[in-house]
């Protein structure tokens, strides 16, 4: 069963000990989603609900509005008080953060506009909820592993 956008990202800031911007852990989402469903052949995505195609990339929207107020400022913990006991966590997060965590913000975006990539298929500019389906992130996750 895939968790929550939300406790996704605050496993996120935890591992990476609540340095993340909102920008860089959207980016990192995407990643791990693109991970889950390609190791699962499509079956587990690690979230639940859609990335959609924004202008700096792709944006799980629940996530993202938990942690606009932020800016592009590191996101807090107190934003998560009272979101209830933490998951058994997939360690695709982990995975993830080994392979792209230690770009920085603009090399995850620019990592994430791929010309081969699920967010350019769909990308409008200026536009918002644009989904990007979980079977382009998959075909994103084949052809970056020359499948």
């Amino acid at each position: 069963m895939a968790m929550k956008a939300t406790k996704a990202l605050r496993r996120l800031c935890e591992l990476k000990q609540w340095t993340l911007t909102n920008l860089e852990a959207q980016k990192l989402l995407f990643f791990a989603q693109m991970i889950a469903l390609g190791r699962s052949n499509g079956e587990k995505p690690l979230v639940d609900g859609h990335f959609q195609a924004w202008d700096l990339g792709p944006v799980l929207p629940p996530a993202y509005h938990e942690a606009k107020m932020f800016g592009n400022r590191p996101i807090k913990r107190f934003i998560f008080s009272g979101s209830g006991p933490i998951p058994k966590w997939d360690p695709v997060l982990e995975e993830t953060l080994k392979e792209f965590g230690n770009m920085t913000g603009s090399q995850l975006v620019a990592e994430s506009h791929w010309a081969r990539g699920a967010w350019v298929k769909h990308y409008r500019p200026g536009a918002r909820g644009i989904d990007i389906p979980n079977a382009d992130i998959l075909a994103e996750y084949r052809a970056r592993a020359g499948g």
